[in-house]
């Protein structure tokens, strides 16, 4: 029993998912069509699923990504300063006499809830930035703790174990 029908405007969005570096199974979901479907008309269109461009792909998605959270850092760690910078400048305190009146005064820092609220949000952004370093070297971390782990384990397999090079008048 066939499904419906594959229409044009989806074989353009076939392409431009796949040119973009999704996997069969991303555009699959993408398109709410069978995975079959989708591997049929891709070999129909010529496009093929190799793995090498979808990791290529992943790989400068996450160089991108890295690149955002690096600007958001930035901008986190400038928002604090600035923060900082209001809590010891002039302040314009406003509000109203007791006839009704409004009334400005200026005062040579802000008010302690003021300060308070400004230190606060300072802190806030101190801590995303913190946050976010951390999460991007503790990334770093695992990727190289599975690269020697990986490095290990082949250097095992193609070498032996150490026990097969142990001293045996060590004993």
């Amino acid at each position: 029993m066939a499904g419906k029908p594959f229409t044009d405007e989806e074989q353009d969005r076939l392409r431009q998912l796949h040119a973009d570096g999704l996997s069969r199974n991303a555009i699959a979901d993408v398109m709410d069509r069978p995975k079959v479907t989708i591997s049929r008309w891709a070999s129909r269109l010529g496009l093929s699923f190799d793995r090498e461009a979808v990791r290529a792909a992943t790989d400068a998605r996450q160089v991108d990504l890295k690149d955002r959270r690096q600007r958001i850092q930035e901008q986190l760690l400038d928002l604090a300063e600035r923060t900082i910078e209001r809590t010891h400048s002039r302040y314009l305190l406003t509000g109203f006499s007791h006839t009704g009146e409004m009334t400005a005064e200026w005062l040579q820092q802000p008010p302690a809830k003021e300060t308070k609220d400004l230190t606060t949000a300072a802190m806030s952004a101190l801590a995303r930035f913190d946050a976010k370093a951390k999460d991007d070297a503790s990334s770093d971390t695992d990727k190289a703790k599975a690269a020697l782990g990986s490095l290990g384990k082949a250097l095992s397999d193609l070498y032996g174990s150490a026990d097969d090079y142990r001293d045996p008048g060590a004993d």
